[in-house]
């Protein structure tokens, strides 16, 4: 394994491949960062870049994503199927393993504090590194969106963490935190209904539904005149997916609709997916020591 913290920012562009594909050229410029993943959707007009190398190596790609991104999107123009507060919507520190979550904590702190030096945006400190429990969880921070900021940040309970105290119409806030790793996906209907992808959006969010942690975000996908659902997912540990696309599919049932496919977006525990393929396959008595490749890598040390 090549580090165990990498950084996965999330920017309001997802349409413009000319200016992703730039963009990515010059995070490869980095040195000593490896870029693992780029994940372009249209229908939220977002892309999300995973990377990962030495914590100079990360500052250093994150200087760069916010560089271009702030130089080339203006908020006041942003359409897009999905929450947001900024050009560079957040950008998490993603810990892969518990014990260095206090440490991704302490990279998140002071990438933050340069990124609003640098940049003059406000910004928001999330997840782990939040500083008052509302702001643990990203939702509360999004609330009101780009379209409610500026009227937010007015109240005192909502100042940034760094920053200006005023919102930049143009440029908008970030969000910035340390956390272990989450999934995304998007799971898409058999119908153009978006209607019944607010219903279940509605239905499956809260204590009651025994689903924490997990969030939905109702769209429509007008180039294929498809509803779906983006689904995130705060703790796959506690909340596995296929409890999730299971009480997706119950609640779709009152439509007479169902999931035509699921989509993964960026990258994906393992373990994720072989939960889910254990409880399909019916496997009794399996578990990641099963697996070949972890298996060998136990034997023969094949990760740091």
């Amino acid at each position: 394994m090549l580090q165990s913290i990498t950084a996965v920012p999330n920017i309001c562009e997802g349409r413009d491949e000319a200016f992703i594909e730039s963009v990515q050229s010059r995070l490869a410029a980095v040195s000593g960062l490896v870029l693992l993943d780029v994940s372009m959707d249209q229908v939220r007009n977002r892309t999300i870049f995973s990377f990962a190398g030495s914590k100079e190596a990360l500052f250093s790609g994150g200087f760069v994503l916010y560089e271009q991104a702030l130089s080339k999107i203006d908020m006041r123009q942003h359409q897009g199927e999905y929450p947001r507060i900024g050009a560079v919507d957040v950008f998490p520190f993603v810990a892969l393993e518990q014990s260095v979550l206090p440490r991704a904590i302490e990279w998140s702190v002071q990438f933050a504090q340069e990124v609003a030096r640098r940049f003059s945006i406000p910004v928001y400190l999330f997840a782990e590194s939040a500083r008052t429990r509302i702001r643990r969880d990203i939702e509360h921070i999004r609330e009101g969106e780009y379209e409610g900021f500026a009227t937010k940040m007015e109240d005192p309970a909502w100042k940034p963490d760094l920053g200006p105290d005023t919102f930049p119409p143009d440029k908008g806030a970030t969000i910035i935190g340390a956390r272990l790793p989450i999934v995304n996906f998007k799971a898409y209907l058999t119908t153009p209904n978006e209607g019944a992808a607010q219903w279940v959006a509605d239905m499956l969010t809260g204590p009651a539904t025994m689903l924490p942690g997990v969030h939905f975000y109702p769209a429509l996908d007008r180039t294929r005149n498809e509803a779906l659902l983006n689904i995130t997912v705060g703790n796959f540990h506690a909340t596995p997916l296929y409890r999730i696309l299971e009480a997706v599919k119950t609640e779709l049932r009152r439509f007479g609709a169902g999931v035509s496919r699921v989509e993964m977006v960026g990258l994906v525990p393992q373990h994720a997916l072989l939960e889910s393929a254990q409880h399909y396959l019916q496997i009794f008595g399996f578990s990641l020591d099963d697996v070949l490749e972890n298996r060998l890598d136990a034997i023969f040390g094949m990760k740091e």
